[in-house]
């Protein structure tokens, strides 16, 4: 992994604000998934298996590691659980499944491979997050998200964002394909390209921008 990814993870935290839309509420459905395994594969067939949509499957995705998948405090504030898990991708998504912990980019990861497993395409996205007093670390990334495509189109989310201001086991859906126009106001993605906006605007116009 690139070294400016590995310290997202190191830092990264919540950020966000809370709402919540009919058509995200609906994606996000009532059903319970399975239990995390360490097969991504059969974990992805098992969390879709009532879906038929893309959309419904990359909703499905995106409620069960928000609802199964805890914030990762020790990890957090570990240097050496960091150094033993930040190896590879594949090694934060296998942490992540046995621990059922994750920082974001353990959370993006995830997401990811699992969309893959039942053929969604998704990226990981690294960046910055209005959390942060991004103007004295600029060099810095200090967080993770996805996009994702649905019916050819590319959307947005942030699996932290939603757990850390959802309820007791529901998430804020507002997080889940939500609007490049709102998600430009806390997220600044490295490569302006994942703005999903026409005219993509500068980083120091990010930095000015309310976040409400």
């Amino acid at each position: 992994m690139k070294k400016n990814a590995i310290f997202i993870f190191f830092i990264c935290l919540f950020v966000g604000a809370v709402q919540i839309t009919t058509a995200q509420r609906n994606v996000i459905g009532a059903r319970e998934a399975p239990k995390a395994t360490n097969s991504t594969a059969n974990l992805a067939r098992n969390i879709t298996k009532y879906s038929t949509t893309d959309l419904e499957k990359a909703g499905a995705i995106f409620n069960w590691i928000a609802k199964n998948i805890s914030y990762d405090y020790e990890l957090s504030n570990s240097a050496k659980l960091q150094k033993e898990f930040y190896t590879s991708e594949a090694n934060v998504i296998k942490k992540t499944l046995e621990r059922k912990k994750a920082l974001c980019g353990g959370y993006a990861f995830l997401f990811k491979d699992l969309c893959k497993e039942v053929g969604i395409s998704s990226e990981v996205i690294h960046g910055y997050s209005k959390k942060y007093d991004i103007s004295k670390s600029s060099k810095k990334v200090n967080h993770s998200w996805n996009a994702v495509k649905i019916d050819g189109k590319w959307h947005l989310l942030d699996i932290t964002m939603a757990r850390s201001h959802g309820k007791t086991n529901t998430p804020d859906t507002f997080w889940f394909l939500t609007k490049p126009q709102s998600f430009i106001l806390t997220h600044f993605p490295e490569n302006t390209r994942w703005t999903l906006l026409a005219n993509p605007i500068s980083k120091e116009e990010f930095e000015k921008l309310p976040t409400h």
